[in-house]
């Protein structure tokens, strides 16, 4: 019988539960040193069931790729949004991507574009001459205003719709890691936030499909409402709210970590403004200068790989899943880290160093780097059930960065190296505050 990989039995009774509680990455990080065979280990939490950390790109390949019948996802997103395309699995999930890809593939997020940019103008405009502010919530804010206005056809209000807003955030509550542990009819204080939260966003969604503009996947779907998909009225809500939650946060993280790594990288920073001086100068940001823009491609792509806003991908498998010498049991959680993978020094110099120059096609490396798998960077995931909004959140993440290097210098004013700490998503430990000064 094929043995599962190990499990350190930590402290008596209480496991790994100290060690993962003080620091998570860190943590993990130092089982799989010292007790992971083929870059698996479990973790014994109190409270957690069986797990098991997978961090090598085959293993991605393997899940997502090669054998993607292999895993399931947990019924947790199910419970939260119902037969949502984040959620479902197999013949229903490969029909509701065929409705939707349509909408999110690159020739369409080009006519996205435009509102993009004017999302972006009308919130920095608020910044004025001199503006002190946190980093991760005026991005979510940009964030936000851009999903609705893109995908549910309605233009926020900078200062105000305090309730969308709000709703929109407590949709991670449900997934906070006090909730981890415990049934899900248990009504902890995060899942009545998401509750009262997914109360507010339908009853919006149902409000705007009406007068949403008709190019919206709002309108689109509200108009196909009784056809193939969506069927029902709540198949469509549950759509629409799931976007908001997999299109609004994970967005924003990302450009509060690039923001902070541009800021807190002189050279960098002014490597990419002149880029913007002379791509973009004074104009609007374009599709065609978005093209241009290599050197904010390359800190973008860099950033996601040292602060994937993702870092876990969370699954189960679904028939025993074979880990070098060993093998998982059917039935068991697993979750493949993103972010150990990214942060391998096999597969990147200097791991933990913030260096877009490593992105450079041209560039020669050393033969770990040149050697790199293919799947050792996979910030959207991988294979058939990557991310839906790649497209559309590279070219918001572009359009943001760009506008807000062509008017403003961003002075990072917070600790001088930020933390980072695993819940649903990559969170920064703390305040992220900035300055942000107009440019001459």
């Amino acid at each position: 019988m094929t043995r599962p990989p190990p499990t350190p039995a930590g402290v008596p009774l209480v496991g790994n539960t100290f060690g993962f509680a003080a620091d998570p990455f860190g943590f993990v990080d130092s089982l799989l040193d010292s007790h992971g065979i083929d870059d698996v280990v479990g973790l014994n939490v109190l409270g957690m069931d069986e797990l098991y950390v997978l961090a090598h790109p085959d293993y991605f390949e393997q899940a997502f790729v090669t054998e993607p019948d292999s895993v399931v996802k947990g019924d947790e997103f199910g419970a939260a949004f119902g037969d949502a395309v984040l959620s479902v699995e197999g013949a229903e999930w490969r029909r509701q991507r065929a409705e939707l890809d349509p909408f999110f593939r690159w020739d369409r997020v080009t006519e996205y574009a435009p509102v993009m940019r004017r999302q972006v103008e009308r919130r920095i405009e608020t910044w004025g001459e001199q503006s002190s502010f946190s980093l991760e919530a005026e991005m979510k804010h940009i964030t936000l205003d851009i999903i609705f206005a893109t995908i549910l056809g309605r233009e926020l209000e900078l200062d105000g719709d305090e309730r969308v807003r709000n709703a929109a955030a407590g949709l991670n509550g449900r997934f906070a890691p006090s909730s981890w542990a415990l049934p899900r009819w248990i009504p902890t204080p995060s899942r009545r936030r998401f509750d009262k939260a997914e109360r507010v966003l339908r009853e919006e969604v149902r409000e705007l499909v009406e007068t949403a503009n008709t190019e919206s996947l709002a309108a689109r779907l509200a108009d196909a409402l009784g056809s193939e998909y969506p069927e029902t009225v709540e198949s469509m809500e549950n759509q629409l709210v799931g976007m908001i939650f997999a299109g609004h946060e994970t967005t924003a993280l990302a450009l509060t970590f690039t923001f902070y790594s541009l800021a807190t990288n002189p050279e960098v920073y002014e490597e990419a403004v002149e880029e913007v001086e002379r791509v973009v100068g004074d104009g609007p940001v374009t599709n065609d200068e978005l093209d241009q823009l290599s050197v904010l491609e390359r800190v973008l792509k860099e950033a996601l790989r040292l602060y994937p806003p993702v870092h876990t991908i969370p699954r189960e498998t679904a028939k025993p899943f074979p880990v070098g010498e060993c093998e998982i049991p059917a039935g068991t959680d697993i979750h493949l880290s993103i972010i150990q993978v990214h942060r391998d020094g096999r597969w990147y110099d200097q791991p933990l160093e913030f260096d877009p120059d490593r992105w450079r096609e041209t560039e020669t490396r050393t033969g770990t780097e040149t050697d790199r798998p293919r799947y050792a960077y996979i910030p959207f995931g991988a294979g058939p059930r990557s991310c839906l909004g790649r497209a559309f959140a590279l070219t918001e993440a572009k359009i943001v960065l760009a506008t807000v290097l062509r008017d403003y210098d961003i002075d990072w004013a917070g600790d001088a190296e930020l933390s980072i700490t695993p819940e649903m998503t990559t969170q920064p430990v703390g305040e992220t505050p900035v300055v942000a000064r107009r440019r001459d």
